[in-house]
């Protein structure tokens, strides 16, 4: 089943392949487009980070000082030992 931005994507498409080239219409609809994209990419990337977030929230596994660094091809779970949090005055204004 596809999803419902998916379905949407695939209308706005339709009408833009249908609309005069170089058109303001068919200029907004591929504004549209991306727009829809960037914040499904905003939404799956929440979801799999709070996905995380919970899994670190448990304090019989994890203490609250724990870091997660993920790339395309490593995870590291990083446990910090001493840290400097919120220095600011070097911070232009």
């Amino acid at each position: 089943m596809k999803a419902l931005t998916d379905k949407i994507k695939e209308k706005l498409q339709a009408l833009v392949e249908k609309c005069e080239p170089n058109s303001q219409f068919q200029k907004g609809l591929i504004t549209a487009i991306n727009n829809i994209e960037y914040e499904e990419s905003i939404a799956n990337f929440e979801e799999v980070a709070r996905v995380m977030m919970k899994h670190l929230g448990n304090p019989s596994k994890y203490n609250p000082h724990n870091i997660v660094i993920i790339t395309n091809s490593t995870a590291e779970l990083v446990s910090v030992r001493k840290g400097l949090y919120k220095i600011v005055d070097y911070l232009p204004d």
